[in-house]
């Protein structure tokens, strides 16, 4: 259960409060309304729990941009939602203690053979709506029987399920995809980059009860 996209101390607070695992933060990432400097984003994991994950969410594939992220911001876990052998890598010889999460975007049969290929790379797969700029929060659902497959495909290795996730929602997705967390960034706003406290609450407690 990760709540990506956050940008405010009082909105990583409420997450952490009403239990979320993950807590993502877009970096390096220009064309995203959500991205955060470095030094803003060290300030805000400060309020993320001692067992809570931290994952930094970027569009680079620049190696000394990804190793900056790791030396500085030291999350752990790393989204790339630009896949770049050659990065990955050295982050593999230079960052082993951080985990590799590689979007794939589910657009058509594919993304199948895409999302395999990144499972043999990462740690997890992340099935999402990317925009045009190869990032998340776009606000929109994607295909959640090609997303099953996907899963399918790849099973043991883990899908994370995300792209325009509600508390609407995630309960059906849940029960279609069988991923093995959720992700969610524009379904708990209340605009870019505001996270709505009892979005989040509602989110987390039904994407919970689903996974029981």
């Amino acid at each position: 259960m990760k709540i990506c996209g956050l940008m405010r101390s009082f909105d990583v607070a409420a997450a952490a409060a009403y239990g979320a695992d993950a807590f993502g933060f877009v970096l390096a990432s220009p064309s995203s309304r959500r991205n955060l400097s470095l030094a803003r984003a060290r300030k805000l994991e400060k309020y993320v729990p001692v067992f809570g994950t931290k994952v930094a969410v970027t569009s680079s594939r620049d190696a000394r941009t990804l190793r900056r992220i790791c030396e500085r911001v030291h999350p752990d876990a790393l989204q790339l939602h630009q896949c770049d052998n050659s990065a990955i890598g050295m982050l593999r010889r230079k960052h082993p203690e951080v985990e590799l999460i590689l979007a794939t975007r589910v657009r058509g049969k594919e993304s199948i053979s895409e999302a395999r290929v990144a499972s043999r790379y990462s740690d997890a797969v992340l099935a999402d709506s990317l925009g045009v700029d190869g990032m998340g929060g776009t606000g929109r659902t994607n295909d959640w029987n090609l997303s099953a497959s996907i899963r399918d495909e790849i099973f043991p290795h883990p899908l994370i399920l995300a792209g325009g996730l509600t508390s609407a929602n995630v309960r059906m997705a849940i029960s279609k995809v069988r991923p093995h967390a959720v992700d969610v960034s524009s379904g708990v706003e209340t605009r870019v980059g505001m996270k709505d406290p009892v979005k989040i609450r509602e989110f987390i407690r039904i994407a919970k009860e689903s996974k029981t």
